[in-house]
């Protein structure tokens, strides 16, 4: 680089050369030329060299910028509710997302983000209540770079290509940071999930084929005010049924599944009583036997 400011400093100098010794009579050829081709042949070698000057400085640069991925975990378990904290070396304000799952359909995660070299989650509980327990696999993970801040991305790179280690992984859409680790929780006795949902689907097939019955029978013969005394009754069982399902121990994709059946049943009731009102819509019913036989079965 110096070459060729040199080089090109000399050729405007040896042109000066040339017009002031001409003007005082002393010009010299031989200086001149000395002069002009000398910075000419420095203007190309300094263009010739620059190039890798830059690529050698690049490389050191990507060289220096590179990070093994090191991440710890650990986990404070109180009366089955569990905080995890640890260190990385990813850079400050880095996003990850700590995951909590079990084999019996339990998930949780929080979001959190590095500090000075540490990150901290959010109480990990079963939906305000003791986790169960058991054995939990904790995730976490970093996601491709675009999803970061800026200022991470000047450290990790673009597509994370200064990402390095066994916790580094290629995906479909770039390179994503996973440590997993295998923990055992101390909490509520493990329920038998399986009998619990098998019990409340139970409930709502038979309140489901009580709604049908009943509906049948008056679809024969309207009698408003029996109608009446049966939805307000219907109304109030279910809503009992829903809320000893939310006080129980089901995790929370087993209460995501299983609730809106409720509802479904709810909304039923007053699409038959609009039916017996006149007024069909033989689309809703549809859709929502459909929904609820999908997961009480007919």
């Amino acid at each position: 680089m110096l070459l060729g400011f040199l080089g090109l400093l000399l050729i405007p100098v040896a042109i000066i050369y040339l017009i002031i010794t001409l003007m005082r009579k002393t010009f010299s050829k031989k200086v001149f030329w000395w002069m002009f081709i000398g910075g000419f042949l420095l203007l190309i070698v300094g263009l010739i060299i620059s190039p890798s000057e830059k690529a050698e400085n690049k490389e050191g640069e990507e060289a220096t910028d590179e990070i093994d991925v090191k991440i710890d975990l650990n986990e404070s378990d109180k009366d089955g509710m569990v905080i995890f904290d640890g260190t990385v070396n990813l850079p400050d304000g880095a996003e990850l997302l700590v995951t909590l799952s079990n084999d019996d359909g339990f998930r949780a995660q929080s979001k959190t983000n590095v500090e000075n070299g540490d990150y901290k989650t959010e109480q990990f509980t079963n939906q305000g209540d003791q986790l169960e327990t058991g054995t939990y696999t904790v995730e976490v993970t970093m996601g491709i770079a675009s999803t970061q801040p800026e200022s991470v991305q000047e450290v990790i790179g673009e597509e994370s290509e200064y990402l390095k280690g066994d916790l580094v992984k290629d995906g479909e859409l770039g390179k994503t940071v996973k440590y997993t680790k295998t923990i055992e929780i101390d909490g509520a006795e493990t329920e038998d999930h399986n009998a619990s949902m098998k019990e409340y689907k139970e409930n709502l097939k038979s309140y489901y084929e009580e709604l049908n019955t009943t509906y049948e029978s008056q679809s024969e013969s309207l009698d408003l005010e029996k109608w009446g005394e049966f939805a307000r009754e219907f109304r109030k069982d279910t809503d009992a049924l829903k809320d000893k399902m939310k006080s129980s121990s089901l995790n929370q994709s087993e209460t995501i599944e299983i609730t809106p059946v409720v509802a479904n049943l709810q909304y039923l009731l007053t699409a038959y009583a609009a039916d017996l009102d006149g007024r069909e819509d033989d689309d809703e019913i549809k859709r929502l036997k459909d929904e609820i036989e999908e997961v009480v079965g007919k």
